[in-house]
């Protein structure tokens, strides 16, 4: 789990060893952490030691250089929203995506309430005045070429599903925001929080539990398999993603008879009420799945779907609450929400 960023994420618990009362604060990193630059293995960033303006990034599309700390940012991505509002101050997202609204799919849905929604066209964008726009690796070239064509700002970002993915994320973003005090002591609290479960993951002996991701859309069951969001997040949480193991990737459509002999002990479902509900009761009563473990016992669940199907680092949630699920001894704890910038 800790192997891509050794270096960022050394100078990084350097700075959670200096105190956690640094975290969030944007306002002072210690001198330790600055020295030791951990900026430097961070993927995307150029110059690492350039903290001034202009500096440059090399992203998706290409080498951006950013010309001055962004006031106005735009993304069109709930991901790059959910990071975004944990490195800046709130007043400095000008609109924000119509999911990024939603309670049900955003973790930022209260802080976005009051905002203007903006869509992919790009005269909506421009209209919004923005500084830069960050959009994700779904995006479309010719958006990117619309918005570069009327000299507006773009950077194209990845978003990843794994956890060293994520602090790379938040360190890269904080960079090109201007705000790298901010993200070094965010990156201490979800590195923290993430030695906290995998700390207690290793420590758990035996057989762990089994567990399969499932959701239902058009009549179709889908899972999550290898290099998915939600099949990374059972991982985490200390538990056996079964499809992943069965070999499947992604989320591929699955069969009932492919439920049955995966067997799992748990079934989590992550989509959004009432559907969620709604298909859990199909299960329940399906003869076909009776002697199924999940369903024998009655250990289905309705999992978060905020924290489960956006790129961000909120999956961590995702892991905490999945290992409340399996884990009896977990059951009642209380896991604190994550900081925003003052």
């Amino acid at each position: 789990m800790f192997n891509v960023l050794k270096l960022s994420l050394a100078a990084i618990l350097i700075f959670a060893s200096l105190g956690s009362s640094a975290c969030g604060d944007s306002r002072t990193v210690p001198t330790a952490v600055a020295s030791s630059n951990p900026f430097a293995a961070v993927k995307g960033i150029v110059d690492p030691d350039n903290h001034g303006w202009p500096r440059t990034v090399e992203v998706l599309n290409g080498k951006v250089t950013i010309p001055s700390k962004p006031q106005r940012i735009l993304t069109v991505s709930l991901g790059h929203d959910e990071v975004t509002y944990a490195l800046v101050p709130a007043q400095r997202v000008v609109a924000v995506g119509e999911f990024t609204k939603k309670d049900e799919y955003s973790n930022v849905a209260k802080m976005s309430k009051d905002l203007p929604v903006v869509t992919r066209d790009p005269e909506r964008i421009t209209s919004f005045n923005p500084d830069i726009v960050i959009v994700s690796a779904y995006s479309k070239p010719e958006l990117v070429a619309s918005l570069n064509n009327v000299g507006i700002l773009v950077v194209q970002t990845e978003l990843n599903n794994h956890f060293d993915g994520r602090v790379n994320d938040i360190l890269l973003m904080g960079y090109i925001y201007g705000e790298e005090q901010r993200a070094l002591a965010f990156a201490v609290e979800v590195t923290n929080r993430s030695k906290e479960l995998s700390e207690f993951v290793k420590g758990k002996t035996g057989v762990k539990p089994r567990v399969i991701s499932l959701v239902s859309f058009s009549d179709k069951i889908y899972t999550a398999g290898k290099d998915s969001t939600e099949g990374e997040i059972i991982e985490m949480a200390g538990a056996v993603n079964l499809a992943s193991e069965a070999g499947l990737e992604h989320n591929p459509i699955i069969s009932l008879e492919s439920v049955i002999a995966m067997s799992p002990d748990v079934i989590l479902v992550t989509e959004p009420e009432p559907s969620a509900s709604e298909f859990i009761q199909k299960l329940r009563t399906n003869k076909v799945l009776a002697e199924v473990p999940a369903v024998k016992n009655n250990r289905i669940y309705v999992a978060v779907p905020r924290y489960f199907t956006t790129l961000s680092f909120w999956n961590l949630r995702g892991a905490e609450e999945t290992a409340k699920i399996i884990w009896p001894e977990l059951k009642d704890k209380q896991y604190q929400e994550f900081s925003f910038p003052r």
